[in-house]
């Protein structure tokens, strides 16, 4: 048992007349109280299916993502038929991990999704690779493979691959240990926000139970660096002249924007995030937009001067250090709750381990502390300048419009208060840079480990879990048409979400690789159907746009799904138009050493 949690229930397996009255009362929790007889009554049973749905619910749970299947619908049906459960029905088991990730994403919460095992959880596997690099705080409920139902051939080592996958494994034998088993999963989800897979044993959902427990096992504190680790960061921040502070996904999961920011104000750092981070210091004056090997030619002349690098949640990657092409050996503070996640690229001179924001906060109590004054930072590119180096940037064309003026016009015409949510592929790179939203938890980057075809499902679960805002995907013709099955969860769920795809009628990228061998690329023009009637198909509506002036005359129905056909030059390559390759082209100086 975890400390600090209620007892655990009380259970008792169903069997003889018992089991026969347990049966009689699942069955009859529809009826009138009266039609119950007075045995009924005196032995109010509770099964093991409606108290998992219980037990959710008490932990916070109000909605749930699945691929029902016959192992997982007994207690979802139960969570929805009692009201404690919202369901969202996805048309495939990646889908719904997906939908879980933009739910978690985009309001901070752990998303819950859930499949049948075996096949059910082997369909999900590639979205929960997905979801554990991203760091996105979910967790997969599934029931126990291999089954000890000799009936069964679902069975595939469902612990053995989490294992692999690096994300976290949690059983529960009986319902007993159910409850320590949820605790569990949570806290490690909300700790450094890596997927979570619950598996229940067959057993528990027939279960009886007499009582459940009334809270939660506390949560996993985040820590904070030693005093003397924060003298020593505050020591190289005041020898700085040009530092800059680089936040990834844990930091927008420690909530630690407004820290950061307040920091780099007193210490005049200037600020740049990774692309799961993106948006993260939206509006202020520091942010450079991206670090990394995606970042415009703007803030990469003020990234290649920097001499100190103080990164917050960000593992700092090749991609988010910029394969070595980017920073002139600055001296690195790299601040993670997981000490193991420290230098595992780059190597760092200070490691600091705790949470983000509660770090940032000490930094800045020293600074204050010591009476270091408020320092003005250098001369910083503006938003508008970081913006116009991209579109500066000459590109080869064809036919269609260029990627980065219909994102130009989307910002200027899309609500304010929009999510943007993304697929992968080779329209993504500058949308990040050029489209805005008001914080980092209304821009989702679904592209994973590359992977194309998961950002519909990351936006269903924003959309579902963001119902204040409107949510718009962009993606590709060629992700969408892999997960198209999924514009009918938007219809069955009734979510309202707008579709962006930047269509070039063809699988863009591998045209390029054929070109590469001198091979016709006759093999990757595979134009999609019909994508404006496709949507009709699924009681949406859409448009096609061939044009700018199409675009800015664009009209969005109030409710619903909506689909938007924009035709784009295949030639262009947005990554063209952004890191060394811009620079390049622009005959600017591109030199690293880190």
């Amino acid at each position: 048992m975890v400390r600090g949690a209620e007892p655990l229930v009380r259970v008792r397996r169903p069997r003889g007349d018992a089991g026969r009255r347990a049966r009689r009362i699942r069955h009859s929790r529809q009826q009138d109280p009266r039609q119950l007889t007075q045995e009924d009554m005196k032995e109010k049973i509770v099964l093991g299916h409606v108290g998992v749905a219980q037990l959710l619910a008490s932990r916070g749970f109000d909605t749930v993502f699945s691929m029902l299947g016959g192992t997982n619908v007994p207690w979802i049906g139960a969570g929805v038929a009692d009201g404690l459960l919202r369901l969202v029905p996805t048309r495939h088991e990646a889908t719904c991990v997906s939908a879980a990730v933009g739910y978690a994403r985009s309001t901070g919460k752990v998303g819950l999704c859930s499949v049948s095992r075996g096949p059910g959880f082997a369909n999900a596997v590639n979205a929960l690779i997905a979801a554990q690099r991203n760091h996105s705080p979910i967790m997969l409920v599934v029931a126990e493979s291999p089954s000890p139902d000799s009936m069964t051939a679902q069975n595939v080592d469902q612990r053995g691959f989490t294992e692999l996958i690096g994300a976290g494994f949690h059983h529960a034998g009986t319902f007993a240990e159910l409850p320590a088993a949820l605790d569990a999963a949570v806290t490690a989800a909300e700790w450094d926000g890596q997927p979570q897979v619950l598996s229940l044993a067959d057993r528990i959902v027939d279960e009886e139970i007499d009582d459940l427990p009334a809270g939660r096992a506390p949560g996993r504190s985040r820590g904070a660096p030693d005093a003397a680790s924060i003298t020593t960061a505050v020591d190289m921040l005041a020898a700085a002249s040009r530092p800059v502070i680089v936040a990834g996904q844990g930091a927008v999961h420690a909530d630690a924007g407004a820290a950061l920011a307040d920091l780099a104000e007193e210490t005049g750092a200037a600020l740049a995030t990774s692309v799961l981070a993106n948006q993260l210091f939206a509006g202020h004056p520091h942010d450079l937009g991206l670090s990394g090997g995606w970042a415009p030619v703007a803030s990469r002349a003020t990234l290649r001067e920097c001499d100190l690098v103080l990164v917050f949640g960000a593992s700092f990657n090749q991609f988010t250090s910029g394969h070595g092409k980017l920073f002139s050996n600055p001296a690195v503070v790299q601040c993670d709750v997981n000490a193991a996640a420290v230098a595992e690229v780059v190597p760092v001179d200070l490691a600091l381990i705790g949470d983000a924001r509660d770090t940032a906060a000490l930094l800045l109590d020293e600074w204050r502390l010591r009476e270091l004054g408020r320092r003005q930072p250098p001369s910083l590119p503006s938003r508008h300048e970081i913006r116009e180096s991209v579109h500066a940037v000459p590109l080869e064309t064809s036919t269609g419009l260029d990627p980065r003026e219909v994102y130009r016009v989307l910002d200027e015409v899309l609500p304010p208060n929009r999510v943007i949510v993304t697929d992968s592929g080779r329209s993504l790179p500058t949308l990040i840079s050029l489209v805005g939203t008001p914080s980092a938890r209304d821009f989702l980057v679904g592209r994973g480990y590359g992977s194309i075809g998961l950002g519909l499902g990351t936006a269903i679960g924003a959309s579902a879990g963001r119902p204040d805002a409107p949510v718009f995907l962009v993606c590709g013709d060629g992700g969408l048409m892999m997960s198209a099955q999924e514009l009918d969860a938007v219809r069955l769920a009734g979510l309202d979400l707008t579709i962006i795809v930047m269509n070039d009628l063809q699988y863009g990228a591998e045209v390029k690789h054929l070109r590469k061998y001198g091979l016709p690329d006759d093999i990757a023009q595979q134009a999609p159907p019909d994508l404006v009637g496709l949507a009709r198909v699924f009681e949406g509506s859409g448009q096609l746009v061939t044009t700018l002036d199409d675009l800015r005359g664009l009209t969005l129905p109030p409710h619903g799904l909506h689909l938007v056909d924009v035709r784009i030059d295949p030639e262009i390559e947005g990554t063209r138009a952004l890191g060394p390759n811009a620079e390049k082209r622009l005959g600017l100086a591109s030199a690293g050493s880190m």
